[in-house]
This record gives structure tokens, C-alpha cells and sequence, in this order.
């Protein structure tokens, strides 16, 4: 009997520990969360959003920005923090489908070093050029192409496995230029130096509702609402494009399941918000939730078709 009573005493302790690793009292000091990019970013700007809104229940959230190396510094620093549910990263397509092709050695394994709490939005990219350009559809720019390579300008990190998978769906041909984000990309556009650049349509959309550019084709399923007179690549011809841009949140691996199961549910709410939609509309982005499973394994196939797609765009990794 005592025996009994011992082990019981014994797993009710145990249990204690557990719910104080778990959520039982998280979280009981400010939470960090890194931001890969800098600040004034579209990343930037979504975590923001994201820490005022889960304010109330999770308690202060300091947005720490840990910029350089295609997200590659602030994603790795989280990698190796300790999985205690303090640290916190914004993921990225960029940190987490297209770093592998990009990257032999990023110092991070972008699904074993993490567990994911869930995906915060998807962002549509948006091929656009002058409104002057001599072609009006993403058919005639590849058709051009075909007879005279274009001046492909494309930012650093994922875009340039978008750039080069249109180039390649579409089969036209590009004298690709890099760049360091896509914002200098669309000044050139702009000033006449590149012919076209597919950028994030957070980036795009206020110079296409301008008039500056024109769309030629948008990634997502569907016309955006903000944008209905640009057609998607299926109905511009390239049925192929299946990469899709991405935004979410992360924690070291190991992370306690109860807090990650927390944030998730914090961050579903946030994002079920209209005015919390909105703001990311704004952005040129589409609120899409989902489960820690559900992110897990679209990261997972995320990170397949990026890959396969940067080496059939013949992209070395460095």
C-alpha cells in the first residue's frame, strides 16, 4: 500500500512538473518574437500586427528584428534558443521552403530545428511591367522573350526561384538581374533599366492601383479582390507555377506541445478578426490559418516543390 501511495504521490508530482513546462503558467515574462528581416519590412510589419493582437492574452511581445543573410542570422538564432516558448520566429517561405536551394550550409534545418505553431498568411506575387512595355499579357512577354531575352529583374532569397520559375513555366527566356530586395527591383522597373519583375503584391499593389505598372499575372488560386483585373498564371498561360509565398510563426523544436497549442489557438483567433484581415489585405496578403499539423506538413511540401523547382531552373545553391 505504501508503495502505491508512493508512486501516486510520485506521478502527481511529475504531472506538476509537466503543467509547468507545459502552458499552466505561460507565459510569465515578455515573449520575444525575431523577425529575420528588417524593420518596415512586410515580415516586419505582420509580426506587429500579430504581437498587439495576441496582447491580451499572451502578455507583452517584443518584436526583435535579427536581419542579414536572406533571414539565414535571426532564423538560426531561433533555432538554437531554448524551447521554452520565449523565443519565437516569424517563417518565411524564404527561411523555410527556398533557403535549401539557395544555401548548401544555412546553419539551421529549416523543419528539425523548429516546430510550427501555425501559417499567418499567404502573399501573392504579381508579374508586372510598364504600362508602356511593348507586350500587354504574360503570353506576349513570353513570346518576345523568346526572340529577345528580357531584362528579368528579381530580389534576393525566394524571389529568385519565383523569377526563375516563371521563366522557365512560361519558357521565356531572361537576362535575370538580382537584386538585393524587390523594392530597388521596382525602381528600375520604373526608371526603364529592367523589362518586368514578379514581386510580393504587398510591394506592387500601391503602383498598380496608381497606374505606375501593370499586372500581368498573379500567383494566387484566384483574381485578388484588390486586383480583379489581374489574371492568375493559369489563366495567363502557366498553369505550372505551384510556389506559393508564405508567412507563419515558429518555435525551437521541443517547444512544450501545450504552449504551441496556445499560440496557435491565439493566433486563429487574432487572424479571424476582419479588421486584423484587412490590415493584412492591405499588405497585398491573405490571412490563412491552419493547425501546427497542417503547417508542418504544408512547409514540408512547400520545401519539395521549391527545391525541385530551383534545380530544374538550373539555381546552384551557394
Amino acid at each position: 500500500m505504501k508503495l502505491i501511495k508512493g508512486l501516486l504521490l510520485a506521478a502527481a508530482f511529475v504531472g506538476q512538473i509537466a503543467l509547468a513546462q507545459g502552458a499552466g503558467d505561460y507565459p510569465g515574462k515578455p515573449v520575444r518574437l525575431v523577425v529575420p528581416f528588417g524593420a518596415g519590412s512586410a515580415s516586419d510589419t505582420v509580426a506587429r500586427i500579430v504581437a498587439e493582437e495576441v496582447r491580451a492574452r499572451m502578455g507583452v511581445v517584443v518584436v526583435d528584428n535579427k536581419q542579414g543573410a536572406n533571414g539565414i542570422i535571426g532564423t538560426g538564432s531561433v533555432a538554437k534558443a531554448a524551447p521554452d516558448g520565449y523565443t519565437l520566429v516569424l517563417t518565411s517561405s524564404s527561411t523555410h521552403s527556398g533557403i535549401g536551394a539557395l544555401f548548401k550550409q544555412p546553419g539551421y534545418d529549416p523543419l528539425k530545428d523548429f516546430v510550427h505553431i501555425g501559417r499567418i498568411a499567404t502573399i501573392p506575387m504579381v508579374l508586372v511591367a510598364r504600362p508602356d512595355a511593348p507586350f500587354r499579357t504574360a503570353q506576349e512577354l513570353a513570346a518576345q522573350a523568346r526572340q529577345s531575352p528580357l531584362r528579368y529583374a528579381y530580389g534576393s532569397g525566394s524571389a529568385q526561384i519565383a523569377g526563375a520559375t516563371f521563366s522557365s513555366v512560361a519558357n521565356a527566356p531572361s537576362d535575370a538581374i538580382p537584386y538585393k530586395s524587390q523594392p530597388p527591383a521596382i525602381t528600375d522597373l520604373l526608371g526603364g533599366q529592367v523589362d518586368c519583375v514578379l514581386a510580393d503584391a504587398s510591394v506592387v499593389t500601391s503602383f498598380l492601383r496608381a497606374g505606375h505598372l501593370r499586372g500581368l499575372a498573379i500567383t494566387s488560386l484566384q483574381r485578388a479582390k484588390d486586383l480583379p483585373e489581374v489574371p492568375t498564371m493559369a489563366q495567363a498561360g502557366c498553369p505550372g507555377f505551384d510556389l506559393v509565398v508564405w508567412v507563419g510563426l515558429a518555435a525551437p523544436a521541443g517547444t512544450p506541445e501545450p504552449i504551441v497549442a496556445l499560440w496557435n489557438k491565439k493566433l486563429a483567433s487574432a487572424l479571424s478578426k476582419p479588421e486584423v484581415s484587412a490590415k493584412l489585405a492591405r499588405l497585398g496578403m491573405v490571412a490563412s490559418p491552419n493547425t501546427p499539423q497542417q503547417q508542418a506538413e504544408f512547409a514540408l511540401a512547400q520545401r519539395d516543390i521549391w527545391v525541385t523547382r530551383s534545380a530544374r531552373a538550373g539555381i546552384q545553391a551557394e
